[in-house]
């Protein structure tokens, strides 16, 4: 018998990288005693990008694993990229990968039924993969190192990145059904069941509105037979439109008037997409903050006087190509790590982070720190420590010179 499982990747940052790609080809599950290994589960190649996953998780298969205990995983990669801030804006430098083949041990073995496991987490431990050689830096050594985790998937809204939640998943849709529709991003192909609870926003209201190259935004849970269940889907641009996710590098105008972000994703689907993008910003363009997770108030804020160099945007256009004039900026969660300040003295609530003057956002935004809110409702999964190293993930907010964010995650020490 075989069972319906989710295979996420996330990433434990590198400060110093802007962007870090790779191309899966195959992943296989390596039995244990009496188990057969399993063959390639990936249907097709994925592209997937861990920078932007820096402190959470996202789909890159939905599988069917034959029941019985698996020890391990290996993966064929290819196509390594490599993004750092050379001369103060970003490079991509020149990769060496010594193996496609990435062999993973799982301490302790995952047993798949009925009962156990319906997600298993690959964590790139970014720093601990990418060598990078140079001062200034002018190339890259590449041995992927993963932890892995997996869990039974979570109940109803307990779920969480790691068992079960799906949260911004984007991608062009390719194929719109009575009940359900799939998308296609780099990373997989998903496909999500819609219900009369399935809320559509930014011109949808049915999923019928729904039509083949539909740039969407997803959100979703995982069914107990393992198939996702889409809970929420806006429209960011329709076939002829483009969209473009990353990290500002550059602000023109005060207000902006322009900006040019490091790419990390894009819905070109090119195969050698643009290191950085040019995005015109006018009257019309809309900001926008996602906040709907958090319990506040009123938000920091996000406009054409309020950009900064380091924050993560998603740019969203209604023609396609590059440059582009962004009809939506939208602002996304990103990670930053660093050093939890001594004074004032951190509680869970509020910290002041400490930013690596070498690190990508350091360099970017020379801030050497950032004021981290912590909203009710959130739970850090670890307690900031003064003197401690922290990953958190959440909304980067700049006024002036001054960067604060408001974190939706803390998951690394």
């Amino acid at each position: 018998m075989a069972f319906n499982a989710t295979l996420n990747t996330g990433d434990a940052v590198n400060d110093q990288i802007l962007k870090f790609e790779l191309k899966v080809t195959s992943a296989t599950l390596t039995g244990a005693g009496s188990t057969t290994s399993t063959s390639n589960l990936l249907s097709t190649p994925a592209e997937v990008e861990f920078v932007h996953q820096a402190g959470t998780f996202e789909p890159l298969a939905l599988v069917n694993i034959p029941s019985g205990t698996y020890s391990g995983a290996t993966f064929t990669v290819s196509n390594p990229e490599v993004v750092v801030v050379k001369n103060g804006a970003p490079a991509a430098v020149a990769v060496t990968l010594p193996s496609p083949s990435v062999t993973v041990t799982f301490s302790p073995a995952i047993t798949i039924d009925s009962a156990s496991v319906s997600v298993i987490n690959f964590d790139l431990d970014l720093a601990g993969s990418v060598t990078l050689n140079g001062s200034p830096i002018t190339s890259a050594t590449v041995s992927p190192k993963f932890i892995v985790t997996s869990s039974a998937m979570g109940a109803g809204a307990s779920q969480g990145d790691d068992n079960g939640e799906i949260e911004d998943v984007h991608g062009n849709v390719t194929n719109v059904a009575a009940s359900s529709f799939t998308v296609q991003n780099g990373a997989a192909i998903l496909s999500f069941a819609t219900n009369i609870y399935t809320e559509f926003h930014d011109g949808l209201s049915q999923l019928s509105d729904l039509k083949s190259g539909d740039i969407v935004e997803v959100d979703g849970t995982t069914q107990a037979d393992g198939s996702k269940l889409a809970t929420k889907v806006s429209k960011e641009g329709g076939s002829t439109g483009e969209e473009v996710e990353g990290i500002i590098a550059a602000v023109s105008g005060s207000p902006a008037v322009g900006i040019t972000v490091a790419n990390q994703l894009d819905s070109s689907n090119s195969a050698n997409p643009p290191t950085t993008v040019a995005v015109a910003i006018n009257s019309n363009t809309v900001f926008q903050v996602r906040a709907d997770k958090l319990n506040l108030s009123s938000l920091p804020a996000f406009d054409a006087t309020h950009l900064g160099n380091g924050q993560r945007v998603e740019a969203d256009s209604s023609s396609a190509g590059f440059p582009t004039l962004a009809t939506k900026l939208k602002l996304r969660e990103q990670g930053l790590v660093g050093t939890v300040a001594t004074t004032p003295a951190p509680n869970p609530s509020s910290f002041i982070l400490n930013i690596s003057p070498t690190s990508a956002f350091g360099i970017l935004s020379g801030a050497s720190s950032v004021a981290v809110t912590v909203p009710n409702g959130v739970t850090l999964k670890t307690t900031p420590t003064a003197g401690s190293t922290m990953l958190v993930r959440g909304l980067v907010f700049v006024t002036g010179s001054t960067y604060t964010m408001i974190a939706t995650r803390g998951n690394h020490n």
